[in-house]
């Protein structure tokens, strides 16, 4: 059954969109190294894979085990064995290429780098995969030899596939897959061949990847391309051999908790025994960026613009940018603040993507460099290794990370070891993550603890298409987790670790749930944000029987814990109708195409999040219930459904509702919602009753209303209604005929119930749209003045299609340090196509339509109040890494309250805007803003032009900032021809006046 489930969800996948505002890496390192140690783990002892090279980088075939040193921890420890392994000794091979969500020139540098590996790597006894990261990792092309099915998957996976393969593109990702499907549920191939055993066992751990990843997206809410390299690394003990995963990275910026999880994964790959080669993409790389920070730290803006300078043809800059604004370009601020950055920030960084390489014993390789060399040497480190084994001096296994060092003692050698792995239980699959270990300890002891207080469910939703379906349910209020505060930034953080696992009567573990949930939010709303749940929910299938829950939590930020065991029964299902369990909707979330095709609390194109406390806050406008109705198929009978709401025993409210026919699994979801802000405090009871001919089931939910107690509230003494079928939004009239007054001479509201419209996650009120644009324009209009001084790298890569027809051509790259000092932004060019430069924007042959300003600039324009923007809600979404939800308005500014210029040459015109604004519902902050220029006259040399920012959180100094990490630009010419500049922000380093770095006369 359980297979059935997996196999379910993941021909679900195929057939979705992925939607994901994209990031990437990029950065430049020094030459890779030439040896790699790889870790994997049994019960018994710990398997090291070392490449061991001499002085003249010529690989060593006589390693003895009293030429080498390996420590565990601090302890060191006695080989058990010993071997060389080569080309000959028949093991496998394995080359895994990852291309992560990329800007087409990086795509284009993605695609070229990996027909340059598929020359280099040798087609016998290497066998290579292709994916991509989207909302999920998707598979391309499974393990193969073949190079023409090989550079097909590639095109296709890097974006970069001719006229004829885009019309077959959705094919060529669910394709792939629901052969893959197809072939471990039947041992044969897609032409009807009889798998081999080793076939069918890449093909498992090919579907144990794609099953992974999305699970980890759930779980740990990180973003995709982080949960699709984590679920590689964890898969990869299943394979043998060895194992290397290329990653083509776009530019990408990291938080303190995205830092946590790429040491997460290479702990993971080290145990797997899986080397990562990380390739930045972009023309400009982040080590690169770095260095010219560097540069301009120690020599100063003076010394920058000294610098030999490139050659740059000249022409006419076009220029967009609010009125009055200084044009772009200028540098206020440079020399007098740049020699008080950061020194750690100099000294101290380390590329992410380099370090995940040099931690699982890869490479680090940039689009400019030279790849022959280290993929020659990749596949020679693949074809003659050796394996060591030690058993692991480990006392328990409590989730926390063991450096593992591995030293030569014979003069001459070469060897490069990996950072260690976390001490988790041996059993690969058991699913284990760092971040349980001590939450697993608190359940295996007694007694449980208490002082964190949370709330735990199981709900029983009876039998779906992918069993007797359930759906477990922990909840915890922020006000019971620590959160901390930054004033800086106006944002507050919290932390919280969830595990829990189902149990059956004998004890065994049927089912284990997880979720790490790092969380951002403003501290304007905090104390609205206390009254709100983390909620944890997972589906599972079960037998009938006796089981039990066990579930814990652990607050990351004071360690303080709380745990909890509930049994429960999942009953057997009887013959006729039956409804499920009911539950309390804390709301209701828009639903990523990409999640679960098996979610059983899918309600259309929605999520529902239970509320399982059964509190509710006295005033609540609203209460609404959600269950899943199952009529009786074999029945000629029409069921009917009926609502009854009690207090004190006596009915206050009862009415029928109408049931649209069964879907073809034959259930019905439903939700109904009570407006309930005239009922007084006290303890309710709501009632579901489904009758189909002579049979009758009933569900019942108590909760209470919080609040004192009314002495003079009413209660109606009869309940009516009118049927009103389900999906359509208008109200059903609970109560009929007038009211009886109250004891202090008001009138009682009428109790109403509502069935809100399946399909839709219901949009925000008025004044509800109201609140959200508030918020956003508070945080908008403070923005600047919540940054802190920083410099960083602005590269931009400039691209043209002169046809409009999406052939890009690359034009040039330039490299400029951005510095924000006082809220004033500045300037200066370092480098063009490489070369250093000290010209200015307006110096060169610069497309610059949209430079407004991603640092302020443009949400001022969107939000300030004398731009009268018309704002109306559109839809809701998610945030990429599954933390919160987001709230898309599109907006207008009507051209007379506009105060953006469109600039080209002496030509200046005013311009009415409109666009998009994605504003997380958690801080009130922008995470997208899209804007179009209207209304441009046909006489003017532009005909149309866009940008785009994207925000993400940052660490700056141990610090969280909201900042722009991507920005694009276009402008179309000519009716065709379209320029784009693709701008990357990186390498943020904030000014610290306690640490400075003496300018060099």
């Amino acid at each position: 059954m359980k297979n059935n489930r997996v196999i379910a969800l993941l021909v679900g996948f195929i057939v979705l969109i992925i939607i994901l505002i994209p990031a990437g890496y990029a950065q430049t390192s020094p030459a890779p190294q030439a040896s790699q140690a790889t870790i994997v783990t049994n019960a018994d002892e710990v398997t090291v894979d070392l490449v061991v090279r001499d002085k003249h980088n010529e690989p060593v075939a006589d390693l003895k085990p009293g030429d080498v040193s390996i420590t565990d921890g601090g302890t060191a420890v006695k080989l058990s064995d010993l071997r060389l392994v080569t080309a000959e000794s028949g093991a496998e091979h394995l080359i895994t290429l990852v291309f992560d969500r990329l800007e087409p020139s990086a795509a284009k540098n993605a695609h070229d780098i990996a027909a340059k590996i598929l020359k280099i790597v040798p087609p016998d006894k290497f066998s290579i995969s292709v994916f991509n990261v989207g909302g999920r990792l998707r598979l391309f092309q499974g393990f193969t030899s073949d190079r023409a099915a090989l550079g097909k998957a590639i095109n296709a996976a890097s974006g970069q596939e001719d006229e004829t393969d885009k019309a077959s593109k959705e094919d060529a990702a669910a394709l792939p897959e629901k052969n893959l499907v197809a072939a471990v549920q039947t041992g044969t191939d897609s032409s009807g061949t009889r798998l081999s055993a080793r076939e069918r066992n890449l093909d498992r751990a090919l579907l144990a990847a794609l099953e992974e990843s999305q699970k980890i997206v759930q779980d740990q809410h990180c973003l995709p391309s982080m949960a699709g390299l984590l679920a590689l690394a964890r898969t990869g003990h299943k394979l043998t051999g060895r194992k290397i995963v290329i990653f083509f990275a776009q530019e990408r910026h990291l938080d303190s908790d995205a830092k946590d999880m790429l040491i997460n994964i290479a702990g993971a790959a080290n145990r797997s025994g899986v080397s990562f080669y990380t390739v930045a993409t972009n023309p400009v790389d982040e080590q690169e960026g770095q260095q010219l920070l560097a540069t301009m730290a120690i020599g100063g803006v003076g010394a920058a613009n000294r610098m030999s300078s490139a050659p740059a043809t000249s022409g006419t800059g076009t220029a967009l940018s609010p009125v009055g604004a200084p044009p772009p370009g200028s540098v206020a601020a440079g020399a007098d603040t740049l020699d008080q950055i950061e020194y750690e920030g100099l000294s101290g960084y380390k590329n992410p993507m380099a370090e995940l390489a040099a931690k699982t014993g890869g490479a680090y390789i940039v689009a400019s460099d030279r790849l022959k060399k280290p993929l020659q040497q990749m596949v020679e480190d693949m074809n003659s290794y050796y394996e060591v084994s030690y058993v692991p001096p480990i006392q328990q296994y409590d989730g926390k990370f063991r450096p593992v060092s591995v030293k030569p003692l014979r003069k001459g050698l070469k060897i490069h070891s990996r950072a260690g792995y976390f001490a988790l239980p041996p059993d690969n699959d058991s699913g284990i993550r760092p971040f349980e270990a001590p939450l697993l300890k608190l359940l295996s002891g007694t007694p449980l603890p208490t002082d964190l207080k949370f709330h735990s469910a199981i709900l029983r939703l009876g039998e779906l298409p992918s069993g007797n379906e359930n759906t477990l349910v922990v909840e915890v209020p922020i006000s019971e987790l620590e959160t901390r505060d930054d004033l800086n930034s106006n944002l507050y953080s919290l932390h919280a670790s969830i595990v829990a696992q189902i149990k059956n009567k004998s004890g065994q573990v049927i089912e284990h749930f997880s979720e790490d949930v790092p969380r951002h939010g403003s501290l304007d709303s905090k104390g609205t944000a206390e009254s709100e749940l983390i909620t944890m929910q997972r589906h599972f299938a079960a037998d009938p029987g006796q089981y039990v829950l066990e579930a814990a939590i652990l607050d990351r930020n004071n360690q303080k814990a709380g745990a909890q065991r509930l049994e429960f029964d999942i009953p057997n299902e009887t013959s006729g109708p039956s409804l499920s369990d009911v539950t309390l909707v804390q709301r209701v979330v828009p639903l990523p195409d990409e999640v679960d095709a098996t979610e059983p609390l899918r309600y259309g194109k929605g999520k529902v999040i239970p509320s399982i406390s059964g509190r509710i806050p006295h005033g609540a406008n609203e209460i609404s219930f959600f269950f899943v109705v199952h009529p009786d198929s074999t029945s000629a009978e029409q069921p009917t459904l009926e609502m009854q709401v009690l207090k004190n025993n006596e009915a206050i409210a009862q009415v029928p509702l109408h049931l649209l026919k069964a879907s073809g699994h034959g259930s019905i979801p439903y939700l109904a919602s009570i407006r309930s802000s005239s009922l007084s405090p006290g303890d309710y009871e709501v009632v579901e009753k489904l009758t189909q001919g002579e049979n009758t089931r009933e569900k019942s939910l108590t909760f209470r209303i919080e609040g004192p107690e009314l002495a003079s509230a009413a209660t109606p003494a009869s309940a009516a209604g009118d049927t009103k079928p389900q999906n359509d939004s208008f109200e059903i009239a609970a109560v009929s005929g007038p009211r009886t007054p109250d004891a202090d001479g008001h009138k009682s509201s009428r109790l109403v119930i509502t069935t809100l419209p399946a399909g839709a996650v219901p949009p925000p009120s008025a004044d509800e749209l109201d609140a959200i644009v508030a918020g956003a324009r508070k945080r908008a209009l403070d923005y600047s003045k919540s940054l802190p001084n920083f410099i960083c790298a602005e590269l931009t890569n400039r691209s043209v299609d002169a046809a409009g027809n999406g052939n890009w051509k690359h034009r040039d790259s330039i490299a400029e340090v951005l510095t924000y000092h006082d809220n004033q932004e500045s300037r200066t060019t370092l480098e063009v196509d490489g070369r250093r430069s000290s010209l200015k924007r307006t110096d060169m042959n610069y497309t610059w339509p949209m430079s407004v300003g991603e640092f302020g600039a443009l949400l001022n324009l969107v939000f300030a109040p004398t731009s009268k923007t018309q704002f109306e809600w559109k839809e809701a979404g998610t945030l990429g890494d599954g933390t919160g939800t987001l709230q898309v308005l599109s907006y207008r500014v009507a051209r007379e309250n506009a105060t953006l210029n469109l600039n080209e040459g002496n030509n200046s015109i005013g311009v009415g805007f409109h666009g998009l604004v994605y504003i997380d519902g958690a801080t009130s902050g922008v995470r997208r803003i899209t804007l179009e220029a209207d209304g441009l006259p046909r006489d003017f040399s532009m005909h149309a032009a866009a940008m785009t920012v994207d925000y993400d959180f940052v660490a700056i100094s141990g610090r969280d900032y909201l900042l722009p990490v991507h920005s694009t630009v276009t402008l179309q010419r000519h009716r065709r021809q379209i320029e784009m500049n693709e701008i990357a922000f990186r390498n943020y380093r904030r000014f610290a006046s306690r640490a400075k770095i003496k300018m060099i006369q």
